[in-house]
């Protein structure tokens, strides 16, 4: 037998001894050495251990990142801790561990604000250090990889929370509770605020507690009850033991007089899985009422991504919550009070048992391994529950609220394998990591979605994994290159747009052959995606004439050619938003007069009285291109966004419509922040929305018609369109035959001379100057040259650079982008 096996089957005396002493660290010598021979077991090193070997077999550490490892393989710890003492607790630590190297002399835990008063191994106490997160115990001698080695830490104290609100040690009257991560501290893992650990996301070990608390107060924690051991009186030590590895963040306990509502869920694998329901004895019914798809939830977790690998399903309620300890889910009693509203929350806890608990992210920088997968899998469980509609309308929303304020959100652009700790448990980690995983399974088909994940949960099952491993684990089960996937969507920030550039339809022998180039646009800071299986959709006279097909898109342009047996009315990219991309549309078949607010194309159609019509209306969040003008006077097209509108309609007075422009500075705004900047001064009444039939076609004013909302200045107006027509629509602002009237440099700021200019032009500041680039922008809001600043006066080659009007700004080293002022380019 080895010795872990050892410890536990101790733990019954420990527990009884334990009742005795009341958890306080034993100093009179001959008790208290007893009492610590009893609570370590023996022997004090040893040969190593069968569940080391079989650990460390399971690690594949060459998959591994170059990160230091700690000095010590922690095996198994039991955490003794007494919860009768009101705000203060108190307890004692066993850790099993295994030197990862030869000669170890110290081992460093880490443990936040509670004190150690010793240290012991066997009947010798250890020397030790703590100083701020940092416990560093020194042993007796040097260690070597064959030995394994077991101390008990005893400490106590008052622990913390985190200053967000959410993580660490929560004591009260009634309930006393951990939650295993933090939202602001840093490390974001928080086991150490309740016992010495290595708290991190990828070191994992077995665990047992022995909680003893009294009043009515029991105690659940991970894994499985061992038994309850009553100490006279309303006192009791609740003894859980849980056999699966997992990190210190997904140890918990909750103490309080709460009742368990017990039932079982047959599993693949055919047996039965325990499930309980804890909460106060009020709270039961309205639990389960909140939690009656939670059997669907389990069943469909498994059928997509393989067996749940732990002991039971658990959930206890605390005021805060929605935290994926393991077996033990922490979730908030206020939404779980008999309605359905949030049920996506408790699917997404309970899919953390395959992403985040089973398998957890080697690297906090890609915590979307654990909460984008999660976010997802409620997505699935909402598909499975309600149908193929509620799950695209999920995902659309979703995504229309990413690719529009992620980066506000979490101030910046990030790559989904690379978020900086300080938005571990942002935006972008949950919800972006969503929508690029719905993509994904577009990518690869549902068949190869499901069994590629389930394969690799099989494999790295308890361990650390990372986006390589992930990447390469589903390109060989798949067969399908997934390289330029992860590098797109995950391995960098930002999004990609495919529009229509050229487009041309013609009959051929019976047929019609259709001719496209297709232009892709970036939005924020990403490079130009490749091998994207984007659907084109080709739509005829008749309703029954559609015809979609998947074809691969990338770099700056593609052409496509194919045919279609009838005459095409119009093409649509990405109408069934099978991939994530900067546009968000809406198809919709009108037939009553009744308002259409679109959110995810962000405009409104009005219909008038007609024929029932078929509408498809698309936001672009990106540029449309300059392009030509019909009239003599030029415009400055937006920067931000552009929409495609296109249905079976040729009578323009068929709709009005409104477009809302909304550059203030807020999460709700900036869509239009980059057309206001262009000019000082900028007034919403100096706005139009002009109109071009396709990308070939010149822009044509559409409208004038402000609706400024109170005021000309507070950057939120709305454009009234009294018509409609097909084609192509964007904001811009009039400039003028030869220059942008009232747009000069602030003449006490910047000057720009000469201007007009043909070859070359010097930019001049007057105050104070913060070091950066000079950034010359086109009409559409493309940076055609980028000079690096040279003091206060620099000079800008414009020689072969196109004539028109040019908007030159001041961007500092750290992003901050100042108007210089407008330049006209002559020939």
């Amino acid at each position: 037998m080895d010795v872990l096996c050892t410890c536990v089957e101790a733990g019954s005396w420990s527990v009884l001894l334990l009742g005795m002493i009341q958890f306080e660290r034993p100093w009179l010598p001959l008790i208290g050495v007893l009492v610590v021979l009893l609570l370590v077991a023996d022997p004090t090193v040893s040969a190593q251990t069968d569940c080391h070997s079989v650990k460390n077999g399971r690690v594949n550490r060459s998959d591994r990142d170059s990160r230091e490892l700690a000095a010590m393989d922690i095996l198994h710890q039991r955490i003794t801790l007494d919860l009768t003492l009101g705000d203060i607790i108190r307890g004692n630590c066993l850790i099993i561990a295994v030197p990862r190297s030869e000669g170890v002399m110290s081992f460093t835990l880490d443990l936040e604000a509670l004190t150690v008063d010793s240290v012991v191994q066997g009947n010798a106490q250890l020397a030790f250090v703590q100083i701020g997160l940092e416990l560093e115990v020194t042993f007796q001698g040097s260690i070597g990889t064959v030995d394994t080695v077991e101390f008990t830490v005893y400490y106590g104290g008052d622990p913390v929370t985190d200053a967000s609100g959410f993580g660490g040690f929560y004591t009260g009257n009634s309930l006393i509770y951990n939650l295993g991560v933090a939202f602001t501290s840093i490390p974001h893992s928080y086991g150490r605020t309740w016992f010495p650990c290595l708290d991190n996301f990828t070191e994992r070990n077995t665990y047992e507690f022995l909680i003893k608390t009294a009043g009515g107060k029991k105690a659940w924690c991970n894994g499985a009850l061992v038994e309850r051991i009553a100490l006279g009186g309303d006192t009791v030590i609740s003894n859980w033991r849980i056999d699966e590895t997992m990190p210190s963040y997904l140890a918990s306990v909750a103490a309080s007089n709460f009742v368990e509502a017990r039932d079982t869920f047959a599993n693949v694998s055919g047996g039965q899985t325990p499930v309980a329901l804890i909460a106060a004895a009020t709270d039961t019914a309205g639990m389960k009422s909140s939690f009656i798809h939670l059997p669907n939830a389990f069943a469909h977790f498994e059928d997509l991504f393989g067996p749940y690998r732990w002991n039971k399903v658990g959930y206890v309620l605390t005021p805060n919550g929605a935290m994926e300890h393991a077996t033990s889910i922490h979730y908030p009693r206020d939404i779980a009070l008999g309605n359905l509203q949030y049920e996506s929350t408790m699917a997404h806890e309970l899919a953390h048992h395959w992403f985040g608990d089973l398998v957890t992210c080697d690297r906090v920088e890609e915590m979307y391994i654990n909460e984008g997968f999660a976010e997802y899998m409620s997505y699935l469980f909402l598909e499975d529950i309600y149908g193929r509609d509620r799950y695209m309308s999920t995902v659309r929303n979703n995504h229309r609220d990413m690719v529009h304020r992620a980066h506000l959100l979490d101030e910046g652009w990030w790559a989904l394998s690379e978020m900086p700790q300080a938005w571990t448990y942002g935006e972008h980690t949950y919800n972006k990591g969503a929508d690029v995983l719905h993509t994904l399974r577009s990518y690869m088909g549902d068949e190869d979605f499901s069994a590629g994940l389930t394969s690799f949960l099989e494999t790295y099952a308890f361990q650390p994994v990372n986006t390589l491993q992930l990447r390469d684990h589903l390109t060989q089960v798949s067969g399908m290159v997934l390289t330029d996937f992860f590098a797109d969507w995950i391995q960098q920030p930002g999004w990609a747009a495919f529009e229509i550039d050229e487009q041309s339809i013609l009959p051929v022998n019976g047929v019609w052959e259709v001719d496209l180039t297709i232009q892709q646009k970036l939005r924020g800071p990403a490079a130009f995606y490749n091998n994207v299986p984007v659907t084109i959709a080709v739509v005829g006279m008749q309703a029954n004439e559609v015809r979609r097909d998947t074809f691969m898109l990338g770099g700056e342009f593609t052409d496509l050619q194919f045919q279609v047996p009838f005459e095409p009315a119009f093409v649509w990219l990405n109408d069934d938003d099978r991939i994530s991309l900067a546009i968000t549309g809406v198809t919709d078949t009108i037939v009553s007069t009744a308002t259409l607010s679109s959110a995810i194309a962000n405009m409104d159609l009005i219909p008038q009285v007609g024929d029932t019509t078929l509408i498809r209306m698309e936001q672009y969040w990106v540029a449309a291109d300059a392009g030509t003008f019909a009239e003599p006077d030029m415009y400055m097209v937006s920067p931000d966004r552009y929409w495609r509108v296109t249905g079976d309609w040729t009578d323009p007075s068929r709709f009005e419509a409104r477009f809302n422009f909304d550059s203030r500075n807020t999460d709700s705004g900036n869509l239009d922040n980059g057309l206001a900047a262009l000019v000082p001064g900028f007034r919403e009444d100096s706005l139009v929305v002009l109109h071009r039939s396709g990308p070939a076609a010149p822009w044509v004013l559409w409208s004038n018609e402000v609706n400024t909302l109170g005021s000309a200045t507070n950057g939120n107006c709305r454009m009234n369109l009294d018509s409609l027509a097909t084609g192509e629509y964007t904001f811009a602002l009039r400039t003028g035959s030869v220059g942008i009237e009232g747009v000069d440099a602030v003449a006490t700021q910047w000057s720009i001379v000469p201007n007009p200019a043909q070859e070359e032009v010097m930019v001049t500041l007057c105050g104070d100057l913060a070091p950066g680039e000079l950034h010359v922008l086109d009409a559409s809001g493309r940076i055609v040259s980028i000079t690096k600043q040279t003091g206060h006066s620099t000079s800008i080659l414009i020689r072969g650079t196109a004539a028109g009007t040019y908007s030159v700004y001041h961007v500092t080293r750290n992003g901050e982008r100042n108007f210089v002022g407008s330049l006209v380019m002559e020939n």
